[in-house]
């Protein structure tokens, strides 16, 4: 065992036996270099494999702290997703690039001519009774047309129709993990899991991440360390990072997860924006997999539909409980997202969403190229929304203000964090919520600006 890897050793022991709590600061890496009688060089390379297997990170100018592991904490926050002040609708002059919301004029179109259709059915009986919570048999096979576009085989069986990836979140916790049972996932991600997780007194565990994702090794140090129930992930176009894991790593979490005995959850509301088809885990392990669809960004935030598919075993169970918190989804949401689908609308919309969102975020990327921690994705799939760094001395709430001072709104890093153990020195954009591209570029060569002020904003608080 190579010096580096013996300190690492080390400081994992010591962490695993509660030697260090988390968010506590370790030595310098001059101190650690002393202590161990080796060079700074090693002691770089200790903390860089120990941030690789997820039990610390390091914050520009402030050192290296201890991760959080599983037990240490609630799940934070009480379901606020973002800060107040990225709520902007109806503010003049604000160009909005804090959520992912896809603006096209022709979903416009599309949505109307839909529910005029829906108005004209000669049907509307079908509005005033209840139906099976899972769907309507008709609802479940137009269902697996368009899923086949995402995943190989869908049994029909197998099928839930959801409110949403959101609604489909919750009812997986609901359902199979207990009041302080552990959540992992990506120590960033989507706050709808945070918040989810936060109402039903789970813990999560935050897996540190590289640029394929989350880390194998850090996963299976997490299981080792105590019983994680499921493990929820976005594999493709990751929100907020916009990593998409290869194949091999999703083997390799699917072998870990097995061992352990986890389900995952994944959480595919990028993928049909991704042309590019890597299998999903509901490919390659669908016996322990739940996989969750959505169109609100295919199609619109408010046609709040989706689709759960879940291993045959968990089926009585899920839309046992779905009953319980829904009873079922919309009749008249159903209806629309069915004509959407089978006039092929929805394909023709994910076409038109590729194409515009290629052509911004490849401008994107030319205006904020020196701070993008984003990694460029395969061509014709692009990302909706980027992860950029933010300068050593500059300040993610300073730079947020500053930003809204220009009437540009982004969201901190922090708002993603999974964990009060989780830090970051990033904030997200996302490209296609503004429906003037002319406005989007001028509002990012405004924040090019702000990066690369020798003057950084700083909070005055």
């Amino acid at each position: 065992m190579k010096k580096f890897e013996e300190i690492a050793t080390h400081f994992i022991k010591l962490v695993q036996q509660g030697g260090f709590e988390p968010g506590e600061k370790l030595p310098t890496h001059r101190e650690l270099a002393y202590e161990f009688n080796c060079s700074i060089g090693t002691a770089t390379r200790a903390y860089a494999e120990l941030e690789r297997r997820g039990y610390c990170y390091g914050r520009i100018g402030q050192g290296t702290f201890v991760y959080g592991t599983p037990g240490d904490e609630k799940a934070i926050g009480r379901g606020a997703f973002f800060p107040e002040e990225s709520w902007s609708e109806g503010v003049h002059g604000v160009t909005d690039l804090s959520k992912n919301s896809f603006f096209h004029t022709e979903t416009e179109d599309r949505l109307r001519d839909a529910a005029q259709r829906l108005l004209k059915r000669n049907e509307p009986e079908t509005y005033f009774s209840y139906s099976d919570s899972r769907g309507r048999p008709h609802d479940r096979e137009v269902a697996a047309s368009w899923l086949s576009s995402l995943i190989r085989y869908v049994d029909l069986d197998n099928i839930i129709l959801t409110q949403g990836a959101q609604s489909g979140l919750y009812l997986a916790m609901a359902t199979l993990a207990k009041p302080g049972e552990v959540i992992a996932t990506e120590a960033f991600g989507y706050p709808g899991i945070r918040a989810a997780a936060y109402e039903q007194d789970l813990r999560i565990a935050p897996v540190a991440m590289d640029g394929d994702g989350l880390i194998p090794g850090a996963f299976a140090d997490i299981c080792r360390r105590g019983t994680v129930r499921m493990l929820i992930t976005v594999p493709t176009n990751h929100n907020p990072t916009g990593v998409t894991q290869p194949q091999s790593r999703r083997e390799e979490i699917i072998h870990i997860a097995r061992r352990h005995g986890v389900i995952i959850v994944e959480d595919s509301a990028y993928a049909p924006l991704h042309s590019h088809r890597i299998p999903a885990y509901y490919d390659l392990a669908p016996e322990m997999t739940l996989y969750l669809a959505t169109f609100s960004k295919v199609m619109s935030p408010a046609l709040r539909f989706g689709y759960m598919i879940a291993p045959e075993n968990l089926m009585p169970r899920l839309a046992t409980k779905m009953t319980t918190i829904n009873w079922m989804t919309s009749p008249i949401i159903r209806d629309m997202t069915n004509f959407l689908i089978q006039s092929g609308q929805v394909a023709a919309q994910a076409r038109l969403l590729i194409a515009d969102c290629t052509r911004r975020e490849q401008s994107a990327r030319e205006i904020l190229g020196p701070w993008l921690a984003s990694p460029p994705t395969a061509a014709g799939s692009p990302l909706a929304h980027l992860w950029l760094r933010l300068p050593e001395g500059q300040e993610m709430s300073g730079f947020v203000a500053a930003a809204r001072r220009e009437n540009i709104i982004v969201v901190a890093g922090d708002t993603f964090a999974m964990s009060k153990s989780v830090h970051a020195h990033h904030i997200r954009i996302c490209l296609m919520a503004e429906p003037q591209e002319g406005r989007l570029l001028r509002a990012l060569e405004r924040l090019a600006t702000l990066l690369s002020q020798k003057n950084p904003p700083i909070m005055v608080t």
